[in-house]
């Protein structure tokens, strides 16, 4: 659970300047991957928040695949997304599994060109990663991330200063759960 980071961006390729009444764009860059300079730019400047919050790794929480087969099945040796990252099987890919630096941004990779799966990626209290539709990322600190953010400026991207990110979990409705006692 990460709720309520202080320091919470939204990165994007696009131009906030270019944004309707409704905080929509409508600017004139297509939402396509181009899995070239401005992929590479969204994975460095992900890197630099990660890096100056001083996340070494992250936990996966509430994975999804949408590749050709079933979790748990053999996939072939072309296949590419998270199928990819965690042969044979996708055992690796399930809810509190942690991954190094370097695996979670293959796996930003992999949702921003949508590409066979998707999840948060989180440090429970202190940083998280979230890649929406339409390339846009969030990523959330609990420490100031400035240098990131001009790093990101500065990688042709933004970084905007938001409240929270929309892929953030919902907390459970209603009291919590009674524990288990002798009757149960």
């Amino acid at each position: 659970m990460t709720g309520g980071l202080p320091y919470v961006h939204r990165v994007t390729k696009y131009d906030p300047a270019d944004r309707d009444e409704r905080g929509c764009y409508a600017g004139t860059q297509d939402s396509d991957c181009d899995h070239g300079p401005v992929e590479e730019a969204y994975l460095a400047a992900l890197a630099a928040f990660a890096e100056e919050a001083g996340i070494t790794e992250l936990t996966v929480r509430d994975p999804e695949y949408h590749g050709g087969a079933e979790l748990g099945e053999q996939q072939p040796a072309e296949e590419e997304g998270m199928a990819a990252l965690f042969r044979p099987d996708l055992t690796g890919f399930h809810d509190g599994a942690t991954v190094p630096m370097p695996v979670a941004l293959e796996m930003v990779r992999v949702m921003l060109r949508e590409s066979g799966g998707w999840c948060r990626l989180e440090s429970d209290g202190r940083f998280f990663v979230h890649v929406g539709y339409d390339r846009y990322s969030y990523v959330g600190s609990a420490v100031p991330v400035d240098r990131a953010a001009e790093r990101t400026a500065a990688l042709g991207l933004f970084a905007e200063r938001i409240t929270a990110s929309p892929y953030e979990p919902e907390p459970p409705a209603g009291p919590p759960p009674r524990a288990a006692d002798d009757a149960f």
